[in-house]
């Protein structure tokens, strides 16, 4: 399954990827922001366009040239075609039975001790140490301070096995040696930490603030306890994930990183820090501030001319949608494990985790509710989603205007909706107060029914628009698609 090219390397270098995003067009320099607040406001206004290109700021204000910025890393689906390793071409469905396929076969790849790295032309530890070396911003205009990590990998290693985990865990500066970490209990490197914290010891994290692309593919996604995200992307991109071993901790860093800080977390309960507010992936400061880990830097290797990789959550429909692919296949082969037949396609539309779309090729009467349902059985689709849709084969989920049109003339809100409850997580801004007070992490969600009726389908009215067929073909003939 190993992959050779441009492809690849683009999946496993930074550099590379902005090189190939600049070569389709999609890479949108702009020089003389400000860290505080202007490059949150132009990330959120430039991905509202359309297309939303990803940003390349430079020139900070009060920083030297070189030292970069680079957000709507992924807004786009030639560039979430280019972290899996894929032609920028590839898109939709078809770049969702992509990733189905390789993790239907998936083979876990260890990563590869390569030694050397770029990640190594400058190391900076001890009292030399200062975060705000670099131009970290201050995303939302509420936010209690300035996070370098917002898309970024926050490595642990397990003590008692080694297993190494990955995390996208939000990061916090407080000074210039100590950041703070927003950690969701139960969350591997959480369980993790808790092993050296029990025990009075201070706990080894190494924290990835400028990564390849394709690391947020492991760190952002939920994968069994025990499978290390290295070995989990290796055997995704069919290729092992270079690392470097940092020199204090011993955990294993990505050769290619831009930016990377190792240091110890003390048990909370001899230093913690309030940590937050911050502006979250629902849209909302829905998770407020509260006593949090502390991390004491002890080392920072970085790169020349170092890159942040910065992905401030914007509203959910703004938001990079990388972790669909992998969400929505799993989501998708859970459901056929399940024995639910003729399973067209799962989408997550915009609208981050609240909102799933399944196509079925309805079979027999209750088939449409059973896909709704076996959605809401899978961990991917089960947690904060405040709304299943399932329609016929000919709506195409990818396209949101599809789907409301589906919704809008095949629905029946009395006859053809169930609302159940499903778990929910603290970020979830509908919770109330006093659930959040008391953990009861527990909302609602409506199962909608968008297709044509089992029972009288062949009535159901035609559809009056052309085949996609047609429309292709007369797209080639007058030269309107790329």
């Amino acid at each position: 399954m190993a992959k050779d090219g441009e492809e690849v390397q683009a999946a496993l270098d930074l550099r590379v990827f902005m090189d190939r995003v600049e070569q389709v067009g999609e890479l949108k320099h702009m020089r003389g922001a400000d860290w505080n607040l202007e490059i949150g406001g132009l990330t959120e206004i430039l991905a509202d366009s359309h297309p939303a290109p990803a940003i390349l700021f430079d020139e900070i204000k009060g920083y030297p040239k070189g030292f970069r910025i680079l957000t709507n890393v992924l807004q786009s689906q030639r560039r979430e075609a280019l972290v899996l390793g894929l032609p920028p071409e590839t898109k939709g469905l078809e770049l969702l039975k992509i990733v189905k396929g390789r993790l239907s076969n998936l083979k876990p790849i260890p990563p590869t001790d390569v030694g050397e790295g770029p990640i190594l032309e400058n190391i900076v530890s001890d009292e030399k140490v200062n975060i705000f070396n670099f131009p970290v911003p201050l995303w939302h205009e509420m936010d209690g301070g300035r996070f370098i990590g917002t898309f970024d990998a926050v490595i642990t290693k397990d003590p008692d096995s080694g297993y190494v985990n990955l995390g996208t865990y939000r990061v916090q500066v407080h000074d210039e040696k100590t950041v703070g970490l927003f950690m969701i209990p139960g969350k591997h490197g959480h369980l993790i930490a808790q092993k050296y914290w029990s025990k009075g010891q201070e706990c080894p994290f190494v924290i990835a603030c400028g990564i390849p692309a394709s690391l947020l593919m492991g760190a952002g996604v939920g994968i069994p306890w025990g499978v290390s995200e290295y070995d989990f992307l290796g055997g995704l991109l069919g290729t092992p994930i270079p690392v470097l071993k940092g020199k204090n901790t011993g955990i294993p860093m990505p050769a290619f990183a831009e930016i990377v800080l190792e240091g110890y977390s003390p048990p909370p309960e001899v230093e913690s820090r309030t940590e937050g507010p911050f502006g979250e992936w629902p849209g909302y400061y829905a998770s407020g501030s509260r006593d949090a880990p502390v991390v004491k830097i002890k080392t920072i290797y970085h790169r020349n001319d170092p890159v942040i990789t910065g992905a401030p959550p914007l509203k959910t429909y703004l938001n990079h949608e990388a972790h669909k692919h992998i969400r929505a296949a799993n989501i998708w082969s859970s459901m056929e494990r399940a024995g639910i037949p003729e399973v067209q396609g799962v989408w997550f539309p915009h609208q981050g985790r609240f909102l799933v779309a399944v196509s079925i090729r309805q079979k027999y009467p209750g088939h449409a509710r059973q896909a709704g349902y076996g959605v809401l059985a899978t961990r991917d689709g089960g947690r904060d989603v405040t709304m299943v849709v399932v329609v016929d084969e000919d709506i195409d989920i990818t396209n949101v205007r599809e789907l409301m049109w589906a919704i809008s003339s095949r629905w029946d809100p009395k006859t053809a909706s169930e609302i159940v409850n499903v778990p929910a997580s603290t970020l979830h801004p509908r919770l109330s107060p006093e659930k959040k007070e008391s953990n009861n992490l527990v909302s609602s969600c409506i199962v909608i029914d968008a297709c044509r009726p089992f029972d009288w389908m062949k009535e159901f009215p035609a559809v009056s628009a052309f085949t996609p067929e047609y429309k292709q073909q007369l797209s080639r003939k007058w030269k309107l698609t790329e």
